[in-house]
C-alpha cells in the first residue's frame, strides 16, 4: 500500500490507538463506544471497516458532521450509532461496551468530584474484561511549571487550562473498580508547556497476554 492511501485509510486516528489495534485488543466482535467523539477523529477507520462502533458527544454539530461525513467513509453504516449527550450520564445499559475510547475528553473536568463522575460513568458501561483507553492533561513532569486554580485545575505554561491527572486519585479507582493497567502508565512531555498521559485499563482479573 502506498503511503498516500495508508494515509487516508488511517484517517487521523490517535497513534496511541492505533497501537492498541496493531497489538490486537481491539477486535471485530467487540463493541466499541467513542467517548466524547467529537468529530469522528478516532471512529472514522473503525466506521469504513464496519467494526460495531458508537458514539456519543455534547457538540450537535460534531455530531451532525460526523454523521455527513460517515456517508464518504461508510455509506451503509448507522449513522443513530452516533449520538449528542453527555458524559455525565451516557443513556447506555450497564456493561454494555468491550472497548472505551476517551481522548482528549476528561481533562475538561471541572474539580476532582466531576473527574471521578465522568471516569465512573465510563466504568459503569464497561463490561467485566473490557478495556477502558483514555489520554489526558496529568500532573506527571509538569505540575512544577503550572499554575494552581483550584484542586486538579491548572494553568498550564502552553495558556490552557486543564484538570490534571493525579495519579493517586487513580490508584483509588483503580482499587475501588478493580483496574488493571494493559501497557505502562506512559506520558509524553512537550517541552514543558503541556503534558499527554495515555492510561489502558482492564475492568476484573489481570490480562494474560500471550505471545508466539
Amino acid at each position: 500500500m502506498k503511503i498516500l492511501e495508508l494515509k487516508e485509510a488511517l484517517g487521523n486516528i490517535d497513534i496511541y490507538l492505533l497501537d492498541q489495534l496493531m497489538k490486537g485488543r481491539i477486535k471485530e466482535d467487540m463493541r466499541i463506544l467513542d467517548a466524547g467523539c467529537g468529530y469522528g477523529r478516532n471512529a472514522q477507520l473503525f466506521i469504513s471497516n464496519n467494526y460495531d462502533i458508537w458514539g456519543l458527544d455534547q457538540s450537535e454539530e460534531a455530531i451532525s458532521i460526523l454523521q455527513q461525513s460517515m456517508i464518504d467513509w461508510n455509506a451503509n453504516y448507522d449513522r443513530n450509532k452516533f449520538l449528542i449527550g453527555d458524559l455525565e450520564e451516557m443513556p447506555f445499559l450497564e456493561e454494555h461496551f468491550d472497548f472505551i475510547i476517551s481522548s482528549a475528553v476528561l481533562h475538561f473536568a471541572r474539580d476532582q468530584a466531576h473527574f471521578i463522575q465522568l471516569f465512573e460513568e465510563l466504568i459503569r458501561v464497561l463490561r467485566p474484561n473490557g478495556i477502558l483507553w483514555f489520554r489526558m492533561t496529568a500532573k506527571h513532569t509538569i505540575l512544577e511549571h503550572a499554575q494552581q486554580i483550584k484542586e486538579d485545575v491548572y494553568l498550564l505554561p502552553d495558556g490552557s487550562t486543564r484538570y490534571l491527572l493525579d495519579l493517586s486519585v487513580l490508584n483509588e479507582l483503580m482499587q475501588k473498580y478493580q483496574l488493571q493497567f494493559v501497557d505502562p502508565f506512559k506520558t509524553i512531555n512537550v517541552s514543558n508547556l503541556r503534558t499527554m498521559s495515555t492510561v489502558i485499563l482492564h475492568k476484573g482479573v489481570p490480562v494474560i497476554e500471550e505471545f508466539d
